[in-house]
């Protein structure tokens, strides 16, 4: 079975500069960075590519009161979390300020810790440390940061990786290598409490994780292998993904965490609705997420015994209802035609997703999700041939408005197919600035039209020709 990938979790006070640190490993500003104290209050993560390792990123949650007062109880908490659920601790000072008492209590709990410890101290601009009293936390000699101006970065991330290696991880190589490429890995994915460890169980057979009521029952991801009718598949049961905002200080934050990288790990995501609540903004959140990852995608609008109930009622007997798809003494195959439509409405990408209408709790149509998954799988692992590419071209050039800018007209030279799981395909132009974003979207359709892709996003990037033959 594949590893996990390693979680690196950047813990300290507030306004050490823990975001600030977190943007220059991912190369885009995803955590905002304030001089405000305890800014950051949702679980922000992102993979990042070392020289050797891949390993998911962690920015903690602000360990600070709503009026920004710093807590030490949330401190002490968040320390204990991330020395128990990560697999290395980046431990950061604000190199020009004077220990606390936190500071010592945090540096006395990482060394009872198994859990190995990196120890920085940041805001150094000239890499010098002045403050050694640092020494005196027994963490060693701590690495000299800027994590503003980038300096003292890969230092830092050599330390991790040396980490990672000490802590028995396999490079990113021979984790490829070893991975069961025929295993296919499923999450289960969606808001709290829309029935996912239901379905986990009834695809088991088995109560292997704890059904309640309770929205946020389940706290981390469960694994586990098993065969259908000759194929492997590894399902992820996740923890609930909440609204941002809405993820607890301390447990909730890790949860949040692990199952987004479950999302990380997985080939295909099966995003779970509720069918009487139907679609909602933290659903599109969910969804994009899932679109940006280049994960697969299956929709599955869980729950539907209820609507089958709703089928064969003559009248309304309570007042949740979903408005826009009627199900009183409706037919049930137009309620599910109903149904369609109004997630076409709500869901732009949906005529490349599949959807699955069932009810976990009774386990009716579960078993489509197997069948599904493999189909998914399949497509986004296809490859399209560089001959083949270029042989259609013309008539997809041809076929739209030709782009320009000002009088230049824009002009594809070549394509090709660069990866698959997700693919992404390059075209090559004379000038990217004629080729108006929608014109990528008419591209995507294009590809779709012909080679299918049904469940999978594709990714498509236009490159400037000229600048090709520069390097």
């Amino acid at each position: 079975m594949e590893k996990n990938l390693p979680i690196v979790a950047i813990i300290g006070r507030p306004n050490v500069g823990k975001s600030t640190l977190f943007n220059t490993f991912v190369g885009e500003r995803k955590a905002i960075v304030s001089n405000i104290a305890g800014t950051t209050r949702d679980a922000i993560t992102a993979r990042v590519h070392g020289d050797l390792y891949d390993f998911l990123l962690v920015d903690t949650a602000g360990l600070t009161d709503d009026e920004g007062d710093t807590l030490e109880a949330e401190i002490q908490q968040q320390a204990e979390l991330s020395l128990s659920q990560a697999d290395i601790v980046v431990f950061m000072l604000d190199g020009r300020a004077e220990l606390t008492k936190d500071d010592h209590d945090l540096a006395q709990r990482m060394r009872r810790s198994k859990t190995p410890v990196i120890f920085c101290m940041n805001k150094l601009d000239d890499g010098v440390i002045r403050n050694w009293d640092a020494l005196k936390l027994g963490l060693g000699e701590p690495i000299a940061l800027s994590a503003l101006n980038y300096a003292g970065r890969d230092t830092l991330t050599d330390a991790i990786e040396k980490k990672l290696g000490e802590a028995g991880f396999q490079p990113e190589e021979a984790r490829a290598e070893t991975e069961d490429p025929d295993m296919i890995k499923i999450a289960l994915i969606g808001r709290p409490n829309v029935g996912k460890s239901s379905l986990f169980n009834s695809l088991l057979g088995t109560q292997r994780s704890v059904v309640s009521e309770i929205a946020g029952t389940t706290r981390d991801t469960i694994d586990t292998e098993l065969e259908v009718e000759g194929k492997k598949f590894l399902l992820l049961d996740t923890a609930g993904l909440r609204r941002p905002g809405k993820i607890g200080k301390q447990m909730e934050f890790w949860s949040t965490v692990r199952t987004r990288h479950a999302l990380e790990r997985a080939d295909v995501c099966a995003i779970l609705i509720d069918a009487i609540d139907g679609i909602t903004h933290q659903d599109l959140s969910i969804l994009g997420e899932v679109v940006e990852a280049g994960k697969g995608i299956i929709l599955c609008v869980n729950k539907f015994d209820l609507a089958r109930d709703r089928a064969k009622q003559e009248e309304e007997v309570d007042t949740r209802d979903l408005a826009e798809v009627p199900m009183w003494g409706e037919d049930l195959d137009k309620v599910r035609s109903k149904y369609i439509k109004y997630l076409t409405s709500k869901v732009k990408f949906l005529p490349w997703v599949p959807v699955l209408f069932f009810s976990a709790k009774t386990g009716r149509g579960t078993k489509d999700l197997f069948k599904s998954a493999v189909e998914v799988k399949s497509e986004r692992e296809k490859r399209i041939s560089t001959a083949e590419l270029n042989r259609i071209l013309p008539e997809i050039f041809f076929g739209h408005v030709k782009p320009s800018v000002g009088t230049k007209m824009g002009k594809i030279k070549y394509c090709s197919q660069v990866t698959s799981a997700p693919p992404k395909f390059i075209f090559h132009v004379n000038n990217t600035d004629a080729f108006h974003f929608s014109y990528e979207r008419y591209l995507e359709n294009q590809l779709r039209e012909r080679y299918g892709f049904f469940g999978t996003p594709i990714k498509i990037e236009l490159r400037d020709a000229m600048e090709d033959r520069k390097k």
